[in-house]
């Protein structure tokens, strides 16, 4: 069944819209649950230095996570640019369709399946 490009367009761009606002959901939802009196209540009385090591490194986690998270937002706002210049699900190496599926699972992917793996193991393109 012939799809044309522009239908293709509306499902990524619901598709992107939709993974965007989850992930910013998440992130709201995460940081209002560490903000939250119980989380706070935590850090008023550490009993020792084992105590207030173990704190420490649960805060380094949680702001690991959060960075993480900014950096797969910063991605989906780069995705919905390309998706404006009309770029977006265009391998940047062999300029095929990423696959829609590949796209679901990876919003933000650069190549193809096929690429992605000759540039994970290094192999030259075959063209």
């Amino acid at each position: 069944m012939f799809v044309n490009n522009g239908q293709r367009e509306k499902r990524l761009k619901k598709m992107l819209l939709d993974q965007k606002r989850k992930m910013w959901n998440d992130l709201r939802d995460e940081l209002f649950r560490k903000l939250g009196k119980e989380y706070n209540a935590q850090f008023d009385n550490p009993h020792d230095f084992e105590e207030l090591a173990l704190i420490d490194m649960i805060e380094d986690t949680g702001m690991a996570i959060s960075d993480i998270r900014r950096q797969q937002l910063e991605e989906m706002d780069s995705a919905l640019r390309k998706l404006d210049d009309g770029t977006y699900g265009t391998c940047s190496r062999c300029n095929e369709d990423i696959d829609e599926d590949r796209l679901k699972v990876v919003p933000f992917a650069e190549f193809c399946i096929r690429c992605q793996s000759q540039t994970e193991g290094g192999s030259k393109p075959t063209l």
